[in-house]
């Protein structure tokens, strides 16, 4: 017993330092989908993890506190800039605005009757029949009723603002993304009611250690991957002048195809350098447990030759062999 155990982990030892297993019958057919692998220069990367975000992103809310009579949009409704999102309750705005209009009236009235005043003091002080004092009176009361007069159209034009904040229109053209109210809630100021997201490019928002972003340009191609196994070639659009003092990262901004989801979590991988090796699609590994290996095409037939295995390359879709295989080895896909 102790014997065969002895040569069980030999066996598994010669095996993890690249050793064959003819797991693999000689005699089969050597598979048509096979490639010779050759040293080249291959380019490290380093993943880091980011969030896809849309260009332009509002939380629409409003500026006063009223009643939601009209909310025509949900999620997923696409709207374009200028299209009514929320209709507000405007009873007290109606209010205002009779209470404006007759201040403006008044103080029409009274800035022109303070105008005809000060024309008569003007004309008695020219014939003696007034002192002085009289027609500066005559005068200032005339500039206070400006005063008046200046302040109630003041009010009357802060009311058309008012009646303005009652309907709520998309700042640009895009989708719905959330809507947090419903018809009759009562909407505060600052509190969201509807998100709204352009509906262009995307971007990935990657936040990436300050000595690679350093090597980093815009423009640049990176190879980016969604959870759900989607990948795409973005080009860096924008990179943060500085790293944030909290999270010790560079933001970095990489264009993604307008289709792609805000909110899914990414891997952006970012170069680091390049580097002499031999390096094989990620779908040729062969796993056994803990060991890794590839399937080989010899004289005697294609076996499996165990391997040991380095980093990702080309965003993960290759993977680099540290040992078990050289230049012109050919090995099934």
């Amino acid at each position: 017993m102790i014997r065969r155990l002895t040569l069980v982990v030999l066996s598994t030892a010669a095996l993890a330092c690249g050793g064959e297993s003819h797991e693999e019958s000689p005699a089969a057919a050597i598979p048509a989908n096979t490639l010779t692998v050759q040293a080249e220069s291959l380019t490290a990367t380093t993943p880091v993890e980011g969030t896809v975000v849309a260009r332009q992103r509002a939380e629409v809310s409003t500026r006063m506190m009223a009643r939601i009579t009209s909310l025509p949009v949900d999620v997923g409704t696409r709207v374009r800039q200028g299209h009514v999102l929320v209709r507000l309750g405007s009873e007290d705005i109606a209010a205002n605005r009779a209470k404006a209009e007759a201040a403006v009236t008044v103080a029409t009235a009274a800035r022109d009757e303070a105008a005809k005043q000060a024309v008569r003091m003007d004309t008695l002080l020219a014939q003696d029949a007034v002192a002085q004092v009289q027609r500066d009176r005559a005068h200032l009361q005339l500039t206070q009723a400006e005063s008046q007069l200046q302040l109630a159209e003041a009010s009357s034009r802060e009311v058309d603002a008012a009646q303005s904040y009652a309907t709520i229109r998309a700042p640009f053209s895009g989708v719905v993304v959330a809507r947090y109210h419903d018809v009759g809630d009562v909407a505060s100021p600052g509190m969201p009611i509807v998100v709204v997201e352009s509906a262009g490019p995307r971007d990935a928002v990657l936040a990436v250690p300050p000595g690679v972003a350093a090597e980093l340009a815009v423009d640049l191609t990176i190879r980016v991957r969604a959870a759900n196994g989607r990948v795409t070639d973005a080009p860096i659009r924008a990179i943060a002048g500085g790293a944030d003092p909290w999270t010790r990262t560079v933001e970095v901004k990489a264009e993604l195809p307008a289709d792609w989801s805000t909110g899914i979590s990414v891997t952006g991988f970012v170069p680091t350098g390049t580097f002499q090796g031999v390096a094989i699609p990620a779908s040729a590994v062969v796993r056994r447990g803990a060991l890794t290996g590839v399937r080989v095409v010899t004289a005697d037939g294609v076996v499996i030759r165990w391997v040991r295995l380095g980093r990702g390359v080309d965003g993960d879709d290759r993977v680099q062999v540290l040992s078990g295989l050289e230049s012109g080895d050919r090995i099934v896909l």
